[in-house]
């Protein structure tokens, strides 16, 4: 990716330096010699410019701090999930979900909103529906995930309850997962998002976490991975990257991405908003 990225930028400074002194040998006027420069030196940076001034505003906007953490909670017992930004978790994402944390001891129910609209429940009261894995060893391979896999597409032929919003039991916990929707002209520039934590036997917000999220610059583009929609790896600009809400053994209940959802949700925004999909 170096090779590309110098063999193109080699090309745009010559072509800018030939652009620029042929302005100035035709066009005997210092001012427009000066924008002419101004303009060839902006053309490929001035994202990294309009970004900057936009996350600094934003990042001093509120809420401040942009990630918060009032209160732990290491036995949840059970938590309802609102992921709106998908929307909603599909019959394979309820899986995933039921295989990352319904693990009868730490969380005993969770609720789930479906990609249908209806809010899906499931219940383990114990962890012995997971001890066939006490055998295995996590790296042991196709065996171990087959098992797994196994274990929680029985819990949801058994155990899956279909509700409304309105009809669902009581969780003692909601996480939502919202977009921030930006106004168009910032939109251009970043991304945002915020996940909220709710004790729903107080009502109170004892965590959140609003993260604003840069694009690829145009002089560093991304030319490696492709069908993604901001940058993964350095573009928070403010706000966690993760939120990462547990006790002790009971971890990352708010977590982004792959641990929510089967596509990851920087392809599921790459296809919404370049495919159109």
């Amino acid at each position: 990716m170096g090779i590309i990225l110098i063999f193109f930028w080699g090309l745009y400074i010559a072509v800018a330096v030939g652009i620029y002194f042929l302005v100035k040998r035709f066009i005997l006027n210092k001012w427009v010699d000066r924008i002419v420069l101004v303009f060839l030196i902006l053309l490929p940076s001035y994202d990294i410019i309009i970004t900057n001034v936009l996350g600094a505003y934003y990042c001093n906007a509120d809420p401040n701090p942009k990630t918060f953490i009032k209160k732990k909670v290491e036995y949840p017992e059970s938590i309802y999930w609102e992921d709106n930004i998908y929307p909603g978790f599909s019959s394979e994402d309820r899986k995933l979900m039921i295989m990352n944390y319904l693990d009868g001891k730490h969380l005993q129910k969770m609720a789930l909103n479906g990609d249908d609209g209806k809010i899906y429940v499931y219940e383990v009261n114990s962890s012995a529906v997971w001890q066939p894995l006490k055998a295995l060893k996590y790296d042991s391979g196709k065996e171990y995930f087959d098992t797994v896999n196994k274990i929680a597409e029985n819990i949801m032929q058994t155990s899956q309850k279909v509700y409304t919003k309105q009809t669902m039991p009581k969780m003692n916990f909601t996480v939502t997962f919202d977009e921030v929707k930006l106004n168009p002209f910032s939109r251009k520039f970043l991304y945002s998002d915020e996940t909220k934590i709710i004790d729903n036997k107080t009502n109170e917000i004892i965590a959140y976490n609003r993260r604003y999220m840069k694009f690829f610059y145009n002089i560093m583009p991304d030319l490696s991975l492709g069908n993604i929609y901001y940058n993964p790896w350095d573009g928070e600009v403010c706000g966690s990257r993760d939120l990462y809400y547990d006790g002790d053994n009971f971890k990352y209940i708010a977590a982004y991405g792959s641990a929510k959802h089967v596509d990851g949700l920087n392809s599921k925004l790459y296809n919404r908003y370049i495919k159109g999909e």
